[in-house]
């Protein structure tokens, strides 16, 4: 056994080790403790370069990709046809059905636009005189002459031509054809107009007729009367 003395030294001996090492874990706790801080806390100043170097790298890299795309080309507009480019036009082609049932000719591609013949044509291509002044009281025989653009023969003494409305200004108001006029062919016709005494504007109406009793060809007369010349005295 330790003397009493030995026992009370060994005791304040150990209390003071066990002080000892706890503050040296207190120290090692609070060391520890600052680095974990410090560490956590960033230089901006590094993280700003980062950043910058971070930028122009990312842009490098799309200028690159930009660089590398293929171009696309713009669509090109086909360009009218003008008066001398020739136009193909598709005609139908004709195309033997298969064998057997009821089957004909049928015909494929565009249709072929038909065009129906005008029956009763007519047009006016002359006038003596022409519209215009006359004296007051003049007797004045007007002709047109008519032209066949239709596929009907006019004959005569079936066609004929009738005053239809406004003034009248002539004493007969009915006249038929004297000799036939076939397609194309012109014919002329006279009319004996009366120009009124008194002064104005006056206009007669006429028309043809067909074998059906159709009016399919008009013609006019417009005529501005004017005063007689006075005499001059000696």
């Amino acid at each position: 056994m330790l003397p009493g003395g030995d026992w009370r030294y060994v005791m304040k001996r150990s209390m003071m080790m066990v002080s000892l090492l706890l503050l040296l874990g207190i120290v090692f706790s609070a060391c520890t403790q600052q680095a974990e801080s410090q560490e956590a806390t960033p230089d901006l100043g590094a993280v700003k370069t980062q950043a910058v170097l971070t930028a122009v790298s990312q842009m490098t890299a799309d200028a690159e990709a930009v660089a590398e795309e293929p171009t696309q080309e713009l669509p090109t507009i086909t360009p009218l046809p003008t008066k001398d480019t020739q136009v193909t036009v598709v005609a139908p082609t004709a195309t033997k059905a298969a064998s057997g049932g009821g089957g004909g000719t049928t015909y494929t591609g565009s249709p072929v636009p038909t065009w129906t013949p005008v029956v009763y044509g007519c047009e006016v291509v002359g006038q003596t005189p022409l519209d215009g002044n006359q004296y007051v009281g003049a007797d004045v025989d007007v002709y047109w002459t008519l032209k066949n653009v239709g596929t009907a023969t006019w004959k005569a003494g079936t066609y004929y031509y009738h005053w239809t409305g406004y003034e009248d200004l002539s004493p007969s108001h009915m006249f038929y054809l004297q000799n036939d006029v076939a397609p194309y062919e012109t014919v002329q016709v006279m009319i004996d107009v009366h120009v009124p005494i008194t002064i104005g504007q006056y206009r007669t109406q006429w028309y043809l007729v067909n074998d059906n009793g159709e009016e399919f060809c008009g013609f006019y007369y417009y005529v501005n009367t004017v005063a007689l010349p006075t005499a001059t005295p000696d």
